[in-house]
């Protein structure tokens, strides 16, 4: 049987900072949820909330209310919301008891997974990212050997990745692991592509494609997926208009509505950092619970316009020179994360003495604690310096590096 948190559902009437708000609720132990003022009356009800905070900027205030059926303790709050305040609604309006932990979440998690999965078996899509990591140690914690993951290369991954992903796991963990490479056919498949969207869909299509393979020979009826709370909540549009989305993920949109499929996603209600305390309790190394995010679709969102074999391969050396030279300075782990971005952009410039007309490489570092804001990183000059000096000299057709210094927002993270 599931265990429903103590649950505070924060309705965004357009407030732009939200989803960092529910995220300092949670650190005070109280369980948020994030849902658009659209949302049916019925939706909200199905979670049994103890309380609602309604949060708007300016408008549409007409709308403010409406949920006013439920007959919860209910606050209105604006752009000047004090967290302490909000904190003593919970407890003293609510009589919430501030009982969420992630070490009862591990245990309920599993639990959920044994209770959905029963004898089932599952197969999941293994990055060697953290979220992809704490799903597996998860679900192998719930049902042993009845998980294999499927570890797939599709051509857009970090420089050695299929390699260092694979030693990870042998190393560390005793779970059913199968490697594809479908390098070539994820390329073929996004040729001429460029739109960032249909991208994603493609690189999302493709990688259920791959896991259905797999499922055929391991008898598997689950997919096991690694979405998270900021996942769900930046593909969802206020207004209910498409228009209205940040971004989808390959998790949350691009799956064919003939699925086959039953999805296990256990982290789906946790924001990035709380995944990460999730994998320390778990007993994940370091080395793979502290690396920088990666997106799902890898490569191919800091890949600008249509995506080359020989354009992407640009991307993959500037990128391990990025990660190459954070790591030798000591500011990898004082970056919560950094990028090389492909721009598909020549200017002119000088390579061995000759004029070139080549391509443009960005540089993007950031600090953040969710993913929902994140702050420019101040790299030191001379480590920039240096960055640039080796992809100009080391990677054949770039010849000028820039440095992004937009937060977030206005801009996202990733440039796609």
């Amino acid at each position: 049987m599931k265990q429903t948190p103590e649950t505070v559902v924060l309705v965004n009437y357009g407030y732009e900072d939200i989803q960092k708000l529910a995220r300092s609720i949670r650190d005070n132990g109280i369980y948020t949820m994030v849902m658009p003022y659209t949302v049916p009356v019925e939706r909200i009800e199905a979670e049994a909330p103890i309380g609602l905070i309604e949060c708007y900027d300016e408008k549409p205030l007409a709308e403010l209310g409406r949920f006013a059926s439920l007959g919860l303790p209910t606050a209105l709050v604006s752009s000047d919301a004090d967290v302490s305040a909000l904190v003593s609604f919970c407890k003293e309006e609510c009589g919430c008891t501030c009982s969420w932990k992630l070490e009862t979440f591990i245990d309920e998690a599993v639990n959920e997974i044994r209770e959905q999965v029963g004898d089932g078996r599952v197969v999941l899509g293994l990055s060697g990212g953290v979220d992809s990591s704490v799903v597996a140690a998860l679900i192998h914690k719930a049902i042993g050997d009845h998980l294999t993951c499927v570890f797939v290369n599709n051509g857009l991954l970090r420089k050695n990745e299929p390699e260092l992903v694979q030693d990870i796991f042998q190393r560390n963990f005793k779970m059913n692991l199968c490697y594809v490479d479908a390098s070539e056919r994820f390329l073929d498949k996004l040729a001429g592509i460029d739109d960032p969207e249909q991208k994603r869909k493609v690189i999302g299509k493709e990688f259920i494609e791959v896991f259905a393979e797999a499922a055929r020979k391991t008898g598997a009826e689950f997919l096991g997926q690694g979405t998270i709370y900021p996942d769900i909540l930046e593909s969802i549009p206020l207004d209910g208009n498409p228009a209205g989305i940040i971004k989808s993920h390959h998790n949350v949109g691009g799956l064919p509505k003939d699925l086959k499929f039953k999805l296990v996603e256990p982290v789906a209600r946790l924001f990035k950092d709380e995944v990460r305390k999730v994998g320390r309790l778990l007993g994940l190394p370091s080395e793979m619970i502290d690396r920088h995010p990666f997106p799902g679709p890898s490569l191919g969102v800091r890949h600008l316009g249509a995506i080359a074999r020989n354009t992407l391969a640009m991307l993959r050396e500037a990128d391990a020179i990025v990660t190459e030279e954070l790591i030798k300075s000591g500011w990898y782990h004082k970056t919560w994360q950094a990028l090389a971005v492909f721009v598909p952009v020549k200017s002119t410039g000088i390579k061995n003495g000759r004029r070139s007309y080549d391509y443009v490489i960005a540089i993007r570092a950031v600090n953040s604690v969710d993913a929902m804001t994140a702050e420019i990183v101040r790299l030191p000059w001379e480590l920039l310096e240096t960055m640039a000096a080796r992809i100009t000299s080391e990677v054949d057709g770039i010849n000028r590096v820039v440095y992004d210094i937009t937060g977030k927002p206005p801009a996202t993270i990733e440039w796609e």
